[in-house]
């Protein structure tokens, strides 16, 4: 399983945690203080780290933001992960 696959599949926990309808209404709160975010880097340190990898600058705040902004655009959690996986894996080379 790649990295990227892990980062998804642990965003996918973490918002299963909270429940879809609270995950989304969690989404909306500031950047800074949004649980959801601070989760979604946890696990993709985490996960990265279980890889073996270290992650390009920015890499985890990238992904992280673009899945807030898909979750908070009407995307559901696993069209996020698959377009922030994607745009990620372009944006850094992967």
């Amino acid at each position: 399983m790649t990295f990227l696959h892990r980062i998804c599949l642990l965003i996918s926990l973490a918002s299963a945690l909270f429940g879809i309808s609270e995950a989304q209404s969690l989404t909306q709160s500031s950047e800074e203080e949004n649980p959801i975010k601070m989760i979604c880097l946890m696990s993709f340190k985490a996960a990265m780290a279980d890889a073996g990898k270290t992650p390009p600058e920015g890499m985890g705040q990238f992904t992280c933001k673009c899945f807030l902004d898909q979750v908070n655009a009407g995307a559901s959690i696993g069209t996020a992960q698959s377009v922030c996986k994607v745009k990620a894996a372009a944006h850094y080379n992967l």
